[in-house]
């Protein structure tokens, strides 16, 4: 309704403070974290093939989560069709300018310069040195799933985007704000 988009018309103005561009926002000492997920959609008969994720079985757009080791969460990036891969996602964003090999990622990440495990490979053991690299990675790894979660808290992100996809961006604006303003990011 126009009453819905001009509150959400307001909140985007008065949370576009909160959106700091990526390279101040990524530019913390230590290692970061990265994951994509994905936030459901209604599967639009005009979008469905793009917007389509074959391993989650439903329509959505995939947006990447960066936070730290400590689980502060830094950026949430914009949307890409859900039918598209996270290193897709990766190189859409340029993240490869800001992020180096001392962050983690998984395997969907592999070859983007980024500390990820090691795949196993199905003719031979795998070692237990690389075992516990592995282990390693993944452990520490697992603050961004934590961070996710608490992203996906908010209803609208973890029902499914019932509204016309057009709207996305503006919506998805204004609960990125929230997300970083419960996060605890100043005004």
């Amino acid at each position: 309704s126009r009453t819905i988009t001009s509150i959400e018309k307001a909140l985007a103005r008065v949370l576009k403070p909160l959106m700091k561009p990526m390279e101040s926002a990524l530019k913390t000492p230590g290692s970061l974290v990265i994951d994509g997920t994905l936030i459901p959609t209604w599967n639009w008969r005009s979008l469905g093939a793009t917007n389509f994720s074959g391993k989650h079985k439903r329509a959505g757009v995939n947006h990447q989560v960066i936070c730290t080791l400590d689980g502060k969460l830094l950026a949430i990036t914009d949307p890409v069709p859900g039918a598209r891969h996270d290193a897709y996602a990766f190189k859409h964003h340029g993240l490869e300018r800001y992020l180096d090999e001392s962050t983690l990622a998984d395997k969907g990440y592999i070859g983007l310069g980024l500390a990820t495990p090691s795949k196993r490979n199905k003719t031979r053991w795998t070692p237990a040195d690389v075992k516990a690299v592995n282990r390693f990675i993944n452990s520490r790894r697992a603050v961004v799933e934590r961070v996710i979660a608490q992203v996906k808290a908010w209803r609208i992100l973890h029902t499914g985007f019932r509204r016309p996809l057009g709207s996305y961006g503006r919506v998805f604006a204004v609960v990125r704000g929230l997300v970083f303003l419960a996060a605890g990011h100043p005004l």
